[in-house]
């Protein structure tokens, strides 16, 4: 997110996961690594996408869960505001991860897939 920011106010637009010199933790693994696969785009309408699916079970949360951020790029006021989400807040997000929802630009989630 900080990469994100930082690239966003110098080139005034979104850039992709090499630009900001972002590696996923599955990088050169096809973006997978033995719990989660890792996914993330630009769009051409200043909008970048990120999420991670497990690919396993993890206590109450179920594989193919996933988590998901995105970045939406504002050309009238130069910022990036971010928003979270989950397939099953209340069995991944709570017990798993309980400071994602912070993330946020509003400090919450969404039970939405964020498109």
């Amino acid at each position: 997110m900080k990469l994100q920011e930082a690239y966003a106010s110098e080139k005034t637009e979104l850039g992709s996961f090499a630009a900001i010199g972002y590696k996923t933790p599955g990088a050169g693994n096809n973006d997978m690594t033995t719990v989660f696969n890792y996914a993330g785009q630009n769009g051409s309408d200043k909008k970048g996408t990120w999420d991670a699916e497990s690919r396993v079970g993890l206590n109450d949360c179920q594989k193919g869960s996933k988590w998901l951020l995105k970045a939406t790029f504002a050309s009238t006021t130069g910022n990036v505001t971010f928003e979270v989400g989950s397939s099953a807040t209340s069995k991944c997000i709570t017990p798993l991860t309980p400071n994602f929802c912070n993330l946020a630009t509003s400090g919450s989630c969404t039970l939405t897939a964020l498109q």
